[in-house]
Formats: structure tokens, sequence, C-alpha cells
């Protein structure tokens, strides 16, 4: 039998943005997954404002609960890249503006999001005894069948001219 080489917290990683992105889905939303090296693991698309005119996005950024923390490297370490090379950036998410933290915990098994005004600065052993905030859920999920609206046919009795005009 063949083997494949897997970090265990890749894994463990995969496996709870996994999660997350089920308990997005789950909630009405649709979750992106974000490109390589973003300070954020997950987009999720909360629609249109028709008031204001605009899209609205927000950032998730996804922890294993043994390894929940408020920035990127463990205790602001900065290790280096290579032998003799640059250290890694070290940023808070905070500072990133990342919208939330998002987690499985072990003893529930039910994802918690901790919103930015929340989990702030935190320590891990500071974040977990922090009450998580819930994420909202999309009302404008529709049955089955989407709703229908009324159409006007722009072109019917009308010119093109007396249209645009």
């Amino acid at each position: 039998m063949s083997k494949l080489r897997i970090p265990q917290s890749k894994l463990t990683g995969e496996i709870t943005q996994k999660d997350v992105e089920r308990d997005i889905l789950s909630r009405g939303w649709q979750p992106i997954t974000a490109a390589l090296e973003q300070p954020y693991d997950i987009i999720v698309d909360l629609g249109i404002d028709f008031e204001e005119e605009k899209r609205f996005f927000q950032t998730i950024q996804v922890k294993s609960w043994n390894t929940l923390k408020t920035n990127s490297r463990p205790c602001g370490e900065s290790e280096r890249v290579s032998v003799n090379g640059k250290r890694r950036n070290n940023y808070d998410y905070y500072d990133e503006c990342i919208d939330w933290i998002a987690s499985v915990n072990p003893a529930s098994n039910r994802v918690v999001y901790w919103s930015r005004n929340a989990y702030q600065k935190k320590s891990p052993s500071q974040l977990k005894k922090t009450d998580p905030q819930e994420f909202p859920i999309n009302e404008g999920v529709s049955p089955y069948r989407n709703p229908t609206y009324k159409e006007e046919n722009i072109f019917s009795n009308s010119s093109l001219l007396e249209f645009m005009s």
C-alpha cells in the first residue's frame, strides 16, 4: 500500500476550514476560499445592500482550537524563511481588519466565531474564555423556487431611442 506524507497540522487545518465553510453555507451564505498568503482564509459574500448600492463581504481567519491565536505567528515570533533569510512577516488579525476568527470547539463539536471587536489582540487562553458571537444568518434564503419578480420588456411598444430619452 502506498503512503501520502502529509503533516497532521495540515489535515487538521483543512478539516476545520471545511467545517467552518459548511457552517457558513448552513447559515445561507456563500463562502469563498481566499487566495494563498492572504491574512484571512474565507471571504463571505453577504449580498447587496440596495439602499447603499454596495456589495458587502466579511473575512474570516480559521484557527484550530489547539492553536487558537489572534496573530499570524505564535507569541509574535518571527522565524526566518530560510537560513540567513529574511524574517517572516508577523501581524495581528485585528490590525489587518479581519472581521472574524472561527474555530471548532472540540467539547461541543460546534463552529464558534469571535468578531473583531471581541477577539482584539487577546491571548489564546483569553480568547477561549471570551463568549463567541453568532455569525449572522441570511434572512434572504427563499424556498425551493426563487421568488418571481415583475419583468418589464423595455422594448415593447417603444423604440430604443424612446427608452434612452
